[in-house]
């Protein structure tokens, strides 16, 4: 998995999963003492039919879903990001070995090209790949 600036991303999805989460219990400590008052008071409350009950099972299905929804949301970003890094890396390895291409003899105006492509091409990697293909004079084939 490729990091750039990693803890701010993990800060970040931990900020969202805490968003949602106080989103859909806020009034979870509320509830939690009126459900002991009736408890105490009334002990058929808690039968299989009560109300109170059946929405605290659909409000944690709900919460549980939308947690889903921003793991996978997170795991496809960091999918298309390995996969254009990887694309990055085999277009270089290919130059070097069919044009002999030396990564350390581009010209600064070059580096500084392929650096705007890469963060340009962020998340289309065959696009990078066409592109990089134009500027070292090599047909791109998918």
């Amino acid at each position: 998995m490729l990091h750039d600036g990693g803890t701010d991303l993990d800060m970040a999805l931990k900020l969202k999963k805490a968003w949602v989460w106080l989103k859909k219990h806020w009034y979870v400590p509320v509830m939690a003492i009126v459900l002991l008052v009736f408890l105490i008071l009334c002990p058929l409350c808690a039968s299989k039919d009560n109300k109170l009950l059946q929405m605290f099972k659909l409000n944690k299905e709900s919460y549980e879903k939308e947690i889903d929804a921003i793991n996978k949301a997170q795991e496809e970003k960091d999918k298309k990001r390995t996969e254009l890094y990887e694309k990055y890396v085999e277009t270089m390895k290919d130059l070097t070995i069919k044009h002999n291409v030396d990564m350390d003899s581009l010209e600064d105006k070059q580096k500084k090209k392929l650096d705007t492509l890469v963060k340009k091409y962020k998340g289309t990697p065959d696009e990078l790949a066409r592109e990089l293909g134009e500027m070292f004079g090599v047909d791109y084939v998918e």
